[in-house]
């Protein structure tokens, strides 16, 4: 099995799976396309990038060859995702972002103390200003409202 084959039957899964799940939201025309509309196109874009690397998959190296030597960050922030996909209803943006931050800066880089505490709270408010007040973006607020 090689790289670009597994990665092209996940391309070709994701997108079966998206025009599948589009049934949900209305088609509507080519003159009037309703939300269903772009997420179909996408889905059969990525259904036809899949098969072509599928296709021509033999050409690229084996999954054998791959080093992992990052494997652990990648762990981490696939963690953080489910964390941050679970919790941010719960607990709210800003509480999340700084308890997923404070990890990835802290645990994961092993930043100095100072640094991370910097970081942590200026991204995290700091996203949060520029998505809710500049882009009038509506985050969730959680159960504390913060």
């Amino acid at each position: 099995m090689t790289i670009d084959r597994i990665s092209g039957g996940f391309l070709l899964l994701v997108g079966l799976f998206v025009a599948w799940e589009r049934q949900v939201l209305p088609l509507g025309t080519h003159s009037h396309p309703g939300p269903g509309y772009f997420p179909l196109l996408l889905s059969i874009l990525l259904i036809i990038m899949g098969s072509i690397l599928v296709i021509r998959g033999r050409f690229s190296a084996p999954v054998r060859s791959i080093k992992w030597k990052e494997g652990r960050k990648a762990v981490a922030i696939l963690g953080c995702c489910i964390v941050a996909t679970s919790g941010i209803e719960l607990i709210g943006y800003r509480i999340t972002m700084i308890i997923i931050l404070g990890f990835l800066f802290g645990v994961v880089e092993r930043l100095k103390l100072w640094q991370v505490f910097v970081f942590t709270f200026l991204f995290s408010l700091g996203t949060y200003w520029v998505f809710n007040d500049l882009l009038r973006v509506i985050l969730p607020k959680g159960r504390f409202g913060f």
